[in-house]
C-alpha cells in the first residue's frame, strides 16, 4: 500500500515566506517602474511647456523692430546720405524688481506688416507671480505682450498680472518659472559696427544685437524635477546696403 504524505508545517511556512518574498520583490520593482514613469512623464511635460515659451520668445525676438519699410536703402545708394534711412529700434530690458536682474523686455514690431505710420504693434515678455487656483499660493509664469500701442519707457513691463494685454504662455497649474533673465551686456554678445563710410569721416554705425534669454523652471507638485534653458538670440533687423 501507498500513503500520501502531506507537506509538514515548517515546509508551508518556509514555502510561504519565499512568496512573500518574491512577491514583495515584483510589487516594489512594479512600483518602481509606475513611478520612474510618472517621473519621465512630468519631466517631459516640464521641458516642452519651457521649451514652447522659448521658442515664442526666440521667433519674436528676432524679428523685433521689423519695419516693412526697412528696404528704404533699395535702389538708394545715398540713402545713408540724405536721411532717408531709419534706423532700426532697440530691444527694451527692464528690470521691474529693481533686483538688478532684467526679467521683462518689449520691443517694436510691424505685425500687420503696414509699417509704423498708422499704428505701432509691440512684443514683449515678461516673468511675473500668479495665483492659478485662488488660494494665495503663487508660482512664477511668463506671459506674452498682445496689446497694441507705443509702449513707453518701462510702462509695458509695470502692468499687473492678470492684464488683459498679457497673455500667460506657461501653464501655472504644472509649471513654476523660479527664474526668468534676459541679458545683452555680457562680453562678446552685442556690439556697433560701422555699415557705411564715404571716407571723408562720414559714417552710418549700427548694432548689432545678440540677447542671451536664460529660463529656470520647476513642477509644482514636485520642485525636485527641474529645468534650465538657454538661448542666444541675434536681432534680425540689420541694415543691408
Amino acid at each position: 500500500k501507498f500513503f500520501q504524505k502531506g507537506a509538514t508545517l515548517m515546509e508551508v511556512l518556509i514555502a510561504m515566506s519565499i512568496s512573500l518574498v518574491v512577491t514583495t520583490a515584483m510589487v516594489a520593482l512594479m512600483g518602481n517602474t509606475l513611478g520612474t514613469t510618472s517621473r519621465i512623464v512630468k519631466m517631459t511635460k516640464l521641458t516642452d511647456d519651457m521649451r514652447v515659451a522659448m521658442q515664442m520668445m526666440t521667433r519674436d525676438v528676432r524679428r523685433s523692430n521689423y519695419n516693412a519699410d526697412s528696404i528704404l536703402c533699395y535702389a538708394n545708394e545715398s540713402c545713408w546720405d540724405d536721411g532717408s534711412v531709419t534706423s532700426a529700434g532697440d530691444v527694451r530690458l527692464v528690470d521691474t524688481d529693481s533686483n538688478g536682474v532684467n526679467d521683462c523686455f518689449w520691443f517694436l514690431t510691424d505685425r500687420e506688416h503696414d509699417n509704423y505710420a498708422s499704428d505701432i504693434e509691440a512684443g514683449g515678455f515678461r516673468q511675473v507671480p500668479v495665483d492659478p487656483d485662488d488660494d494665495g499660493i503663487f508660482v512664477g509664469a511668463i506671459e506674452m505682450w498682445t496689446g497694441t500701442g507705443d509702449p513707453t519707457g518701462s510702462a509695458i513691463c509695470d502692468d499687473p498680472p492678470g492684464t488683459n494685454s498679457w497673455a500667460v504662455i506657461t501653464d501655472p497649474e504644472n509649471v513654476n518659472i523660479s527664474s526668468f533673465t534676459v541679458v545683452d551686456n555680457e562680453p562678446g554678445l552685442s556690439f556697433t559696427q560701422v555699415v557705411q563710410d564715404d571716407g571723408n569721416g562720414k559714417t552710418l554705425s549700427q548694432r548689432v544685437r545678440k540677447i542671451r534669454l536664460n529660463i529656470q523652471g520647476e513642477l509644482v507638485v514636485d520642485d525636485s524635477i527641474t529645468r534650465t534653458m538657454q538661448d542666444i538670440i541675434s536681432v534680425r533687423n540689420d541694415l543691408l546696403f
